[in-house]
Formats: C-alpha cells, structure tokens, sequence
C-alpha cells in the first residue's frame, strides 16, 4: 500500500507501507475483531511488517545489498530472512560478519534473536546465534584479512560497511565471499549507510553494473520507513545541513565517489578526459620522485610517476611500488635513457641521498646528472647522456601543494594515460590530516612541474602566473560546489 506524506516546502512523498501497517491504516477495526490467538498468530509473522523494499526475494542471485540513509529498516529485512531460511531449513551454516566481534554482538544478534518465529526460536551464542534446531551462525570480524579462512557457510550476512576497517576491508570481503560457497544457492547480503569514498562500497557497485542479476541492491532513504517516529526523523534531519554531504549520505543514502574534503572532489575529473595511448611526440618528460627509507615490506611505497608534456596538456602515468633505494635509482636512470629529460625529488626525509644514488647509477650508464637551481626555469627538453635533477623541500602542507595540480584536472589539462587505480584512489580519498601517500605527491610533482605551477618555491613571478592558471580552472568547478 501507498501513501503520501507531506515533506519540505510543502512537497510530497509517496512511501510504501507493510502489509500490517496497510491493515492497521485501512481498517482498524478488523484488528480490533481479532481473538488473542489470531494476534499472536500474526504476531509470530514478523515477514508482514515488512515493506516490499524490505523484503529479501527468492531468485538464483549471488549478492543482495542495501545502501540506505539510516532508519530505513535494513537489518531488520535481512534478519526475518535469515529467520525464515534457518527454520525451512534452506541455510545450515550462516555467518554473521561485521566491523568488529562486538557490532555482531550489538548489531546482528539481537534482531535476529528477537524476530525468530516461536516455532524456531534463535538465542545468543558464542558470540553469534543458536537456533532451536541446532543450526549455528559464525560470528566474525573484518579486522582481519582472513576473516573466515577454512569456513564454509550457504549464507552470509555483512553489516556496516562503511565501518570496516580500510587496510583489511577488500581482502576479507573477497575472504568472506570465497567460504560462501556451500550448496546449490550460496548467497551473501549486505547493508551499509555511506560514509565518503569507499574502495569496497565502490566494488560492489562495479560489481553490480556489470550483473544486474546477480548482484542486486536496494538504494533507499530514511524517509521510506513509515514506521519511524516523526519526532525522530524530525530530529535526525536536523542534525546535517538540508543539502550537505552529511545529509545525503546519512539521510538520502547517497554515495558519492571523493572523500569528503578530498582535494580531487569529484572522480569525473580524471575519467572524463583519461587517454589510452602516451603521445608521439612530447616536448618533455619528466619524473616525480617522493623516495621511502627502506625496501622492506613493513616501509612506505616509493611515489614515482612519470609525466608528458603535449600542446599544453599533460598525460601521466604511474610507475610507483616498494622498491629499494637502488631499485628506483635504476629505474629513474633507464626512464631517462628511454627519453625522460630527468626528474624532481623531494629530499624532505632523505636528503641528498637520493640525488647521490642517481648519480651512481648514471655514471655506471654512462650519464651525468645536472641540478636545476633554479626554481623558476622551465625543465628543459632532454639532453642525450644528461639526467636533470629538481630538488624540491617542501615547505607548505600536501592540501596548499596538490590543490593547484588538481586544479588542472578541472579543464581537461591533465590526463591519465589507461588505469591508474592505486594512484587513484589516494587522489579521491586522501583528505587534509591523513597520511601523506607517496603516489599522490610524486604525481602532485610531476603535473606541477610541466603545469608551470611552481608552489613550492614560492618564485613572486611564477606565483602570479600560478594563480592565474587556477583561477581559469576553478571557473568550471565553482557549479559542482554549489549545494555540495
């Protein structure tokens, strides 16, 4: 059943209702007609305080999800199907994952002990469920990244997404998935509410793009639950700014592909105008070098990124990983043998000694390596046996440096030659306090460079033509803020 209900400004919204509800709205008193046992009896089928939304369907799918602003009643739809399922004796071995071992506890539990039908009635146990007719449901945490290494489950409820830890999440969800596999129809559910860039939120979605079918998801707001208190929703709503960030995601469910305050606001800025193939013939090429310490697995990655400069665009692309200090020497040395005019090392934490690897390893190749020192002069077009060195130290913080790079994107200056997907990433999620991610200031270095912004030298004369350069840029950008 639909109904309307008033909202701002004196708009509607048309919600659906459960069965229960419709019942209870349309005719009250045939409720009030009911003996004890026929409300008890409607009492122990929880399936009809459902809304259709709600309502987990039948079907030959891989994957169910929710992505839905809070209240909308997502654990309480999962948890009657898992009820519904154990008692039919459909699922035999259920598992129940989330943030952590005490949100299953919190979270998951309850709600499926409280909806379990009289005639199979669910109980706290070992940290998960029991239920009268011996079936037993997992619980596990996300913390880790083999969360259920040697499991076998038929169903698997993941809650809370947007919580899992973002070092472990892409590696146990692909864990948890994998041990789903018992049975004709092994099949996982999963809810979430949205909270800034998510790797694994954006897998599910790739996931879902690419099979309707198989993978399906709900999208919804808190609005589309009837049953909530009005005082409630009320005082929710006001709690974000009408319009903000925060109110999209936490109320409309929205899902949005930048971290907030990401510097890189929006990921169209790379896709509208990514490339496949460098071009033929680049006035120059340059290197960006952000050096780590050590080579070991417990170190920083090194960013190393490489950059064309073409009728005044530049097309980058990504050569970054764990190397050691010798490693990254030789690569920067064969770059430069391969038509790479030289590179800009930032020499915060290392000081001269990357500079001084370089040189050893040009020498062994036969090079010689030139510094520019000055700031303000363009990096010059490649000499044959020449590697030319920037040093930079940086003075001013990672949001003052990379904003006049990202700027760039904006227009269509810069391009990402093929996939970039680990660079990517840092570019949409790193936000003003986090880590400083290596890959993200080598590219900062590189499209800086051949961009003509010279931020980090602070050059009166190139600070000028600096702030033009980004002034033209945000023109465009201003539009994409508005309401944001």
């Amino acid at each position: 059943m639909d109904c309307r209900a008033s909202g701002r400004g004196g708009r509607t919204r048309t919600v659906t209702v459960a069965p229960l509800h419709a019942l209870a709205l349309a005719a009250p008193d045939v409720l009030d007609a009911l003996s004890p046992a026929e409300l008890a009896l409607l009492a122990s089928l929880p399936e009809l305080a459902l809304r259709p939304d709600q309502r987990i369907p039948c079907g030959d799918w891989r994957s169910y999800g929710f992505i839905c602003g809070r209240g909308f009643g997502k654990s309480l739809g999962i948890a009657i199907e898992i009820n519904r399922r154990v008692a039919s004796g459909e699922t035999r071995a259920p598992a129940l994952i989330a943030p952590t071992l005490d949100r299953v506890g919190e979270i998951q539990v309850p709600v499926i002990v409280e909806t379990s039908p009289a005639w199979c009635r669910a109980e706290a146990y070992a940290g998960g469920v029991r239920w009268a007719n011996g079936v037993t449901a997992r619980p596990a945490t996300s913390e880790i990244e083999r969360p259920s290494s040697g499991d076998n489950f038929d169903l698997v409820w993941m809650t809370e997404l947007q919580r899992w830890n973002p070092t472990t999440r892409i590696a146990a969800w692909h864990d948890i998935t994998t041990a789903c596999r018992v049975g004709p129809r092994a099949q996982y559910v999963w809810d979430t509410t949205s909270r800034g860039k998510n790797d694994l939120i954006a897998a599910l979605l790739a996931q879902h793009d690419a099979d309707l079918d198989a993978h399906r998801i709900v999208r919804g707001t808190t609005y589309d639950n009837p049953a909530l208190a009005r005082r409630y929703v009320t005082d929710e709503v006001r709690k974000y700014a009408h319009g903000s960030r925060a109110y999209l995601e936490e109320i409309e469910g929205k899902i949005f592909t930048s971290a907030s305050g990401a510097i890189w606001e929006d990921s169209a800025w790379i896709e509208n105008h990514r490339v496949s193939a460098w071009p033929s013939s680049p006035s120059v090429v340059v290197l960006g070098l952000d050096p780590a310490l050590s080579g070991e697995s417990w170190a920083d990655e090194v960013g190393l990124c490489k950059g064309a400069l073409d009728n005044g665009h530049v097309y980058l692309t990504d050569l970054s990983g764990r190397m050691s200090p010798e490693t990254y020497a030789r690569t920067v040395v064969r770059e430069c043998q391969r038509g790479a005019s030289g590179v800009v090392v930032e020499r915060n934490h290392v000081g001269q000694h990357a500079r001084d690897l370089i040189k050893v390893h040009a020498e062994l190749a036969q090079m010689r390596i030139e510094i520019l020192p000055d700031a303000a002069r363009a990096f010059p077009p490649r000499r044959p046996g020449t590697i030319y060195i920037r040093e930079i130290v940086s003075q001013t913080s990672k949001e003052t440096r990379a904003a006049p790079a990202a700027a760039l994107y904006v227009p269509g200056l810069v391009h990402h030659v093929g996939q970039l997907p680990q660079l990517e990433h840092q570019m949409l999620t790193w936000s003003q306090g986090m880590r400083s991610p290596n890959r993200l200031d080598a590219a900062v270095f590189v499209v800086s460079e051949l961009g003509g912004v010279r931020v980090e030298h602070r050059d009166a004369a190139r600070d000028v033509d600096a702030a033009a350069t980004i002034s033209a840029a945000l023109r465009g950008r201003g539009a994409g803020r508005i309401g944001l």
